[in-house]
């Protein structure tokens, strides 16, 4: 079985200033940049070779990935693309800051819908609903050629790399919540079936 690598994208223009992006399209910051190319010089450090690259329809998956592939010295690698690993749509919190949507709705409703599983934000989807989307992609497309012995990796978002973790790893309720996913931070995983991925660090 292949290895698996998750990263996020790297610091959005959204994410600086605090705003939900969900499926709205911000570019990358400079210093979002300057993470995506860490993260490729990391990966070249681990002498990763792919052999493969999903990431979702969004900018600054796209281009964190393109980054981290020309770091690795890998840009000759075959790129597919699919919208089911963007990131979870807030609905009507997109392109609000966060603390404007908490003076409408309370701190305690946002912080509900930023974290927990089953709550669904106006006109948005849960995390559940966003795990589910990202786990049939994988079960699909990735897990046959992990299955084949191809080393993976996925530039997504926030909240489709841990719904995704939630499902591969078999994560409880509140594992889910408390789990972090930093900017264009690498995660690694070691398929061993459908049924048994687990974390590993390098």
């Amino acid at each position: 079985m292949g290895l698996l690598v998750l990263v996020r994208h790297g610091q959005s223009e959204w994410n600086a200033r605090r705003v939900f992006s969900g499926q709205g399209n911000p570019d990358l910051t400079p210093k979002g940049i300057e993470e995506a190319k860490n993260a490729g010089r990391a990966l070249k450090e681990h002498a990763i070779q792919f052999d493969l690259a999903y990431s979702s329809a969004l900018t600054r998956a796209r281009k964190t990935l393109k980054y981290i592939l020309e770091e690795a010295e890998q840009s000759h690698l075959h790129v597919i693309e699919d919208k089911l690993f963007n990131e979870r749509a807030y609905g009507e919190l997109t392109g609000k800051t966060i603390e404007e949507v908490c003076q409408q709705h309370g701190v305690e409703q946002v912080h509900k819908w930023r974290h927990s599983l089953n709550a669904v934000p106006p006109g948005g989807e849960s995390l559940e609903m966003t795990a589910n989307r990202a786990l049939g992609v994988f079960r699909h497309r990735v897990l046959p050629q992990l299955s084949n012995g191809k080393n993976i990796l996925i530039s997504a978002h926030r909240n489709t790399i841990r719904g995704l973790i939630s499902k591969l790893c078999k994560l409880r309720q509140e594992e889910t919540e408390r789990l972090h996913i930093g900017t264009a931070q690498p995660l690694f995983f070691q398929v061993n079936n459908a049924e048994d991925i687990q974390q590993i660090y390098k």
